[in-house]
């Protein structure tokens, strides 16, 4: 049976859901607020396809446990949906995480946190249907590096142990062009951009207007209208009296990107705690993170602050400046790079409080997924890594 249905939120989930629904035969609309699909998060962003080891907060593992099944189906979803493999955008070698003396977790609790991890994605890796992933994890392990071989990687006596552990992100930006592309050549996808909704109503017949300006012709008479927008999916619940389960908090954070294909540091990550770190994709493609310096803006309202979050010249320079600067105390070649550019983007989670702090429930990252109203859908991703996932679990809901 054909249905009218909209997706709210041309990001990494909508467009997956939409492509997913279309190739099933079922028309969808999908409504963005921008002036092209991907223009957010969804592009701007580390690409990290998480396994669990950036959590080392949360040693009860429920975050991990939560996180992994979606990083293993990432590579599966996406490929099959532009219908490419993806590996030639994925970092080259196992993921270095390294343990700062500020960290929230020290270097005994880390290793024990990412062994007792790496044992989950064994577990996970080997049940029937797993994804392939983008490495071989179905002998996940955590390695502790040397003494010379992290000196290899940094000298910098913040750094108390590396451990190599088999994570992959994936250079965003491509991604986010192949599915753009996916999209528009799909005639049952009909896109409706610089759309910004304000709400959704339900009429007396139950069907579902959804409620925006920019382009409100036509998108009324919904039997199914699936919420997927980011850093506006809050307001747009409440139009619907649907409310968060806990506390959440609203942040933009703008980060370094580039073109350096003969970049010469592996892509490693600061850990636990507000940091930072380096991806070198294969593709030629990099990425650089200090979080003290991107963090532009954050709020705890139904709204976010976007006034506080806006990229001036002037801002982007400073994070700029800073971001080369902390980093290049770690990585030495940070410093080599040029023709960086500045992109920001909203990060919306469950959770409130401070990095810096071990009692800061963003340490646990797994209450997300997705809440039902009738022919109302809200979705809560989480991580770009989780998003294709989602999204197919999402369409079949609406299939079935």
């Amino acid at each position: 049976m054909t249905r009218r249905i909209a997706i709210l939120g041309g990001g990494m989930f909508g467009v997956c859901a939409a492509l997913e629904l279309a190739r099933a035969g079922q028309p969808v609309v999908l409504v963005d607020g921008a002036h092209d699909l991907l223009e957010g998060a969804g592009r701007w962003n580390e690409g990290k396809i998480h396994l669990g080891f950036l959590y080392g907060g949360d040693p009860s593992l429920s975050t991990a446990t939560r996180l992994i099944p979606g990083g293993l189906e990432f590579a599966d979803v996406v490929e099959r949906l532009i219908e490419q493999d993806i590996g030639e955008f994925a970092t080259v070698e196992d993921d270095l995480f390294l343990v700062h003396r500020d960290s929230v977790v020290d270097v005994a609790a880390y290793a024990t946190y990412a062994e007792r991890t790496a044992s989950l994605i064994r577990h996970f890796s080997r049940q029937g249907g797993a994804g392939k992933y983008l490495a071989n994890v179905r002998h996940a392990e955590a390695r502790r590096l040397s003494p010379s071989e992290l000196t290899d990687v940094t000298t910098n006596d913040e750094v108390l142990a590396g451990f190599a552990v088999p994570e992959r992100s994936v250079s965003t930006l491509p991604i986010a062009d192949l599915l753009k592309a996916a999209v528009a050549a799909d005639s049952r996808v009909e896109v409706r951009l610089d759309a910004w909704v304000e709400g959704v109503r339900k009429r007396e017949d139950g069907r579902l207007d959804v409620l925006c300006t920019g382009q409100p012709e036509g998108l009324d008479g919904f039997d199914v209208v699936i919420n997927g927008l980011w850093e506006s999916r809050l307001a747009v619940d409440a139009t619907m009296g649907m409310h968060p389960p806990a506390e959440w908090t609203h942040r933009f954070r703008a980060t370094l990107y580039g073109y350096a294909p003969n970049a010469t540091f592996r892509s490693a990550v600061l850990c636990t705690g507000p940091f930072g770190g380096v991806n070198r994709y294969a593709d030629g493609r990099v990425y650089l993170s200090w979080y003290p310096a991107e963090l532009l803006a954050e709020g705890n309202e139904l709204e976010p602050p976007r006034a506080k979050a806006k990229l001036t010249k002037k801002r982007m320079a400073k994070v700029a400046d800073a971001t080369i600067r902390e980093l290049t105390r770690f990585f030495p070649g940070v410093a080599d790079l040029d023709d960086l550019e500045v992109h920001g983007g909203w990060v919306y989670a469950v959770g409130k409080g401070s990095l810096a702090d071990r009692a800061s429930t963003l340490h646990q990252r797994d209450k997300f997924g997705v809440a039902r109203d009738g022919g109302y859908i809200s979705v809560d991703t989480a991580k770009y890594s989780l998003a294709p996932w989602i999204a197919a679990r999402v369409a079949k809901m609406v299939l079935a």
